[in-house]
């Protein structure tokens, strides 16, 4: 398993983990992960206990194709000595140099002990560790599976030699009983640096934390920083997208109350490019509801009646996407994924 993959998995599953957290552990506050982060050009923290406790998860988890990718996944993260009963919340900070450097803080209930017990008797990863500024950072590498240098027909299958690399390795260290930090290797050096004091925190970035402040109430919180590099591969010759260059940051909410509510706020450069990209947002929502709502297929229907519920408006700089999609929409949608998956 590589270290994205982990991540990825990680960062899907461990929404089960909220809903079965003992109670006996003190909740580590949002503020105590983000400051062990370092600075970057994003963030985003999610309240998995929110999302766990919600109807959304309850109707993933009643369709028999989710819940068995959610159990095997689950059974691979056993691997990895990581129980979902460990893990409460969790923040992410991406780097400005891509993803390879994304840090990701874990709240939770960790009994370092037993973790590194399971990892360490698991045939499948190997760990060792290192001493980093008085810290102890472990590196867990999965072990490839043994093949055959040969088959029956006496060619080399394709798995044969395939090594894993360092580059692959997931790196974590423990803070205390109830946080620890996992990345890449440099991503938690750089964690035990801003911990240390030698490098900054995400939490010193004003711009990034004003915005992840606008709804702390929110299942899952998010800031991006933007360049013109980043918002150029938006334009489309088949569609009239708006010119995102001029969008400077996004930020936003996503909550689970009733369905899928979402917020997000695209900040530009100045009031008249804000109204024009709301301009252009709105008139391709006009021609997405004509196009769909034409359609004679029920469901297709229902996501027209949905997209009547996203409103685009502009304020000086900023503009703002709100909408919302009710359950009863989220619960056909799955039922009719489901079916086609069969």
């Amino acid at each position: 398993m590589r270290k994205i993959r982990f991540l990825m998995v990680l960062m899907a599953l461990t929404i089960v983990a909220g809903a079965k957290l003992s109670a006996a552990r003190p909740a580590t506050p949002t503020s105590a992960l983000l400051e062990a982060l370092p600075d970057g050009t994003g963030v985003a923290v999610v309240d998995f206990q929110k999302i766990a406790g919600s109807s959304l998860w309850a109707a993933i988890n009643a369709q028999e194709k989710f819940k068995s990718a959610i159990d095997k996944a689950q059974s691979e993260m056993s691997d990895l000595g990581v129980k979902l009963s460990d893990v409460h919340s969790v923040a992410v900070v991406f780097p400005a140099a891509g993803m390879n450097g994304t840090a990701m803080a874990l709240a939770g209930g960790f009994e370092q002990t037993d973790l590194l017990t399971r990892l360490r008797a698991s045939g499948k990863v190997k760990l060792t560790s290192e001493k980093y500024k008085d810290f102890d950072i472990y590196r867990a590498r999965s072990i490839p599976a043994t093949v055959p240098a040969k088959t029956p027909s006496g060619t080399k299958p394709a798995s044969a030699g395939v090594v894993s690399s360092p580059k692959d390795d997931t790196a974590f260290v423990f803070y205390d009983a109830n946080m620890l930090v996992t990345g890449n290797l440099d991503a938690v050096r750089a964690s035990v640096d801003v911990k240390t004091g030698a490098r900054p925190a995400i939490t010193q970035n004003g711009r990034l934390m004003d915005a992840l402040a606008q709804n702390q109430a929110a299942a899952v919180r998010f800031a991006l920083a933007l360049t013109p590099a980043m918002t150029s591969g938006l334009q489309s010759s088949d569609l009239p997208m708006p010119e995102f260059s001029s969008v400077t940051m996004v930020f936003g909410t996503i909550d689970v109350a009733s369905g899928i509510d979402l917020n997000v706020t695209l900040r530009s450069d100045n009031a008249e490019h804000a109204k024009a990209i709301a301009e252009r947002l709105n008139g391709l929502l006009t021609m997405a509801r004509g196009f769909l709502g034409s359609m004679s297929d029920p469901k297709v229907a229902q996501i027209a009646e949905a997209l009547k519920t996203v409103n685009v408006t502009s304020a000086d700089t900023d503009v703002r996407i709100t909408g919302s999609l009710p359950m009863e929409l989220l619960n056909s949608l799955l039922s009719s994924s489901a079916k086609k998956g069969q």
